[in-house]
């Protein structure tokens, strides 16, 4: 399976693909100028936001197939860090799973409970 670095290459390649579609067919749409001069303002604007909500919505819909595949694979190199034996510290493992940066400080605020939990009863 290729890696959290590779797939992050991916996403950005095909995230900047679909900007350049964006910016292209934009410009197909008529000029503001043009559309003023002759009385289509209203239409010209209309297009332009039709294209805006399209590509929006394109955009969200990427961006929410990047997040499941980040996850997947982050799912995937946590399985395999834990078929494997502990090496060293418990941070180490934190680290390694993916996510954004307050989930991974609520996993080590969960784990640190944890363990102060399993001081006081022991």
């Amino acid at each position: 399976a290729p890696g959290r670095g590779k797939i992050m290459q991916r996403h950005k390649r095909e995230m900047k693909a679909l900007l350049e579609q964006k910016r292209i067919e934009s410009g197909k749409l008529m000029s503001f100028a043009k559309a003023k001069r002759e009385n289509k303002k209203i239409e010209a604007r209309q297009e332009k936001r039709d294209l805006e909500d399209k590509y929006k919505a394109l955009e969200d819909a990427m961006k929410q197939r990047h997040a499941e595949e980040l996850q997947e694979a982050s799912d995937e190199t946590w399985e395999e860090a834990s078929n494997q034996p502990p090496q060293a510290s418990e941070n180490v493992e934190i680290e390694a799973d993916g996510g954004t940066r307050k989930s991974r400080t609520q996993k080590k605020k969960k784990l640190l409970a944890e363990i102060e939990k399993e001081l006081r009863e022991g």
